[in-house]
């Protein structure tokens, strides 16, 4: 029998972040660079393409020029939470690599405003290939 909890629960979106919204292979990663679009602002730069999917998946490149491990992993943290947060606001068919900017701190406002400016504008510039 279902009660008020269980049905308000079947009601939230899912904001778990699954293997199947990651990009994890070298060849994924190597097809958003090597034809995808590129945009950035002051906080971060977005590479992306079109897949063959219902949902955009996101995949991380933090160099060693932005800081030390606690920092590359600050950045990670954060990037991934606002992507999980808005992943049902992005386009539903991009892969996407994000880098941060070089020189920008890592905060999470300015990640998530960024995120989802920046892939609504790749979403655009991409449209979905017949």
């Amino acid at each position: 029998m279902l009660d008020a909890s269980s049905i308000g629960m079947a009601a939230q979106r899912d904001e778990r972040f699954p293997k199947n919204v990651r990009l994890v292979s070298k060849k994924d990663f190597d097809r958003v660079f090597k034809i995808g679009a590129v945009t950035s602002d002051s906080i971060l730069v977005i590479h992306a393409c079109c897949n063959e999917l219902d949902r955009t998946r996101i995949g991380l490149s933090i160099s060693k020029r932005v800081g030390n491990s606690p920092v590359r992993n600050r950045w990670k943290r954060l990037i991934r939470e606002a992507f999980r947060k808005q992943k049902f606001d992005l386009p539903q068919f991009l892969d996407i690599v994000v880098r941060p900017k070089r020189g920008a701190s890592p905060d999470y406002q300015q990640i998530t405003t960024s995120l989802l400016r920046l892939c609504t504008q790749l979403g655009g510039k991409l449209g979905r290939k017949p």
